[in-house]
C-alpha cells in the first residue's frame, strides 16, 4: 500500500480539475496504452511473451511449446506484431520472433512478482 497522501478533489468543495487534466495522457497516448492492455488481455499471448522474454523463437518451436495449432499461434503473433510488441527476423524459411517493447518486458516481470 502506498504511503503517498492523495489530494481530495470534489465538485462540492475544492475542485482540482484543471490540475488533474494536466496529468492525463493525450488521446494518442491513451490509444497506445490501451493497445498494450488489449494485447496482454489474452492468456495465450501473455504466455508467448513470457517465452520471448529471454528467447528468440521460431513459429514451429512456439507451436511445440504451446501445444496449439500453428494457425492459432500465428494469429496471436500477428496481434502482438500489430501492437508493436514483437517483431520477427527471417532466417531462410524460418521466422524468429522477439519482443521489441522493453516496457512490456518490464510489465511482465513486475506482474509475475505481484502475484
Amino acid at each position: 500500500m502506498s504511503s503517498e497522501k492523495l489530494i481530495r478533489s470534489c465538485c462540492e468543495d475544492i475542485s482540482f480539475i484543471p490540475d488533474i487534466e494536466k496529468t492525463l495522457p493525450t488521446q494518442s497516448e491513451l490509444i497506445d496504452i490501451t493497445s498494450i492492455f488489449k494485447a496482454l488481455s489474452d492468456p495465450t499471448r501473455v504466455k508467448i511473451l513470457f517465452a520471448l522474454l529471454k528467447y528468440e523463437i521460431c513459429v514451429g518451436e512456439m507451436v511445440n511449446l504451446l501445444n496449439l495449432p500453428q494457425s492459432h499461434v500465428s494469429q496471436q503473433l500477428r496481434v502482438l506484431k500489430k501492437y508493436n510488441i514483437v517483431t520477427f527476423t527471417k532466417d531462410k524459411k524460418m521466422s524468429f520472433y522477439r519482443i521489441i517493447n522493453g516496457e512490456v518486458k518490464e510489465i511482465l516481470r513486475k506482474a509475475l512478482k505481484a502475484i
